[in-house]
């Protein structure tokens, strides 16, 4: 089952096209249950501000890289809590590479080892030449303690 409905598959995808060459990236909250009543938030990639301000500790621009606003993760995350909701997706693209979990991208999602969110998934959205070539589902596998492909 894909965890989110096709409508918001399709945002994102557009998402991912509007934003190529950089990459995009995004928080969709909803009730664990169901698809029904998800909100999806497309979220601004503020890595190119990081790279120009401080390139020693951003290396990367918006091509290769994506740092969500974090005033905007905040209000996304207050409005889960208030409305009972869950993380259940983190999104984001991979403007002329292909769909993985990148080391990155896993660094990104855990805490001293441990998954922030580990009942979220994550999506990775391919991007060749300004269209969808993939896209790649991740969960946490409690099992082998890694980010694990997902078949949706």
């Amino acid at each position: 089952m894909i965890p989110l409905s096709q409508d918001h598959l399709g945002e994102i995808r557009s998402h991912a096209l509007d934003e190529y060459p950089d990459e995009c990236c995004g928080i969709v909250i909803g009730f664990a249950e169901s698809p029904e009543g998800d909100i999806l938030f497309q979220c601004t990639n503020i890595q190119n501000k990081l790279h120009k301000l401080d390139p020693e500790t951003y290396p990367r621009d918006a091509k290769t890289a994506y740092n969500m606003e974090s005033m905007e993760v905040v209000k996304i995350f207050s409005q889960a809590e208030s409305k009972g909701m869950v993380i259940k997706t983190f999104y984001h693209s991979h403007p002329e590479h292909d769909a993985y979990f990148s080391d990155e991208d896993k660094r990104m999602a855990l805490l001293d080892g441990e998954p922030t969110y580990p009942e979220a998934s994550y999506l990775v959205v391919s991007v060749y030449s300004k269209e969808i070539k993939d896209e790649a589902w991740f969960a946490w596998d409690s099992q082998t303690r890694s980010f694990e492909k997902q078949n949706h």
